[in-house]
């Protein structure tokens, strides 16, 4: 089979390929302002400050009490759930947001992350400061689907192998290539992109997936590795209503 690359995630048994710079690293950009020129400094965050600041966005929505709480809370359907259906919207990026160079070195301790709550099927922005551990901000959208990330990817492969039609057959071919059995998504190589159903006007079951854009749907592009491709580019999963359709791209 020919390769497919598609845009979105990226990743497989060696993990998420990363291209931001190195942790700490002073990045420099320049955008385009009312004014003309304007210099803006960029201090990508450390690891640990991408995921403070991702708990802190998180945590914000499920409130105080134990993690069994939160579970609890999220099985009863109240609050924000991510992909595999767990409390707490799903982290999608975190990032720091951009600053004049002139402006008061307080604002290093902001940094601005991007869910998705699947349980409302809303993209989430919050801004977080890392040192009050609150949020100053948030805005949320509907029917905006950026690049899944790999732990999207990999529960989209879950759904597959979990459908009684379409998971005997991904078995089979990483069996038959590895003569392994596929018992979990991190023994693939993933990329992944979100779909959107406009996609498949005119097409074999178009209709299966006409809600891709209100719901978080993607497509997946499924290798062995050092093997070949198993075929997955008719298949389109909804990970809001965790099911995967066959349709005629």
């Amino acid at each position: 089979m020919a390769r497919i690359r598609g845009a979105g995630s990226d990743g497989g048994a060696g993990g998420r390929r990363d291209r931001r710079p190195p942790d700490g690293r002073i990045a420099r950009v320049r955008r385009l302002g009312a004014r003309g020129r304007r210099r803006l400094t960029l201090r990508q965050l450390t690891s640990e400050e991408s995921r403070e600041a991702s708990r802190i966005a998180i945590d914000a929505a499920t409130g105080p009490g134990t993690a069994k709480d939160r579970q609890k809370a999220a099985e009863k359907g109240d609050g924000e759930r991510n992909a595999a259906g767990g409390p707490g919207a799903e982290p999608l990026d975190t990032r720091r947001p951009l600053r004049a160079k002139s402006a008061s070195s307080a604002t290093d301790s902001r940094a601005e992350v991007q869910l998705y709550d699947y349980a409302s099927d809303t993209l989430i922005t919050r801004v977080v400061d890392l040192r009050s551990k609150k949020v100053l901000d948030s805005i949320r959208r509907h029917g905006v689907q950026p690049p899944p990330t790999l732990a999207e990817a990999r529960e989209a492969v879950k759904v597959i192998l979990a459908d009684r039609r379409l998971g005997p057959g991904m078995r089979a071919s990483y069996a038959s290539q590895t003569g392994k059995r596929l018992t979990s998504p991190a023994q693939l190589r993933l990329q992944s992109m979100s779909f959107l159903g406009s996609r498949a006007e005119g097409v074999d079951g178009a209709r299966k997936v006409s809600r891709c854009g209100e719901h978080r749907c993607v497509q997946l592009f499924v290798r062995i590795p050092g093997g070949k491709w198993i075929d997955t580019s008719r298949i389109v999963i909804d990970l809001s209503a965790r099911r995967a359709a066959v349709i005629g791209l």
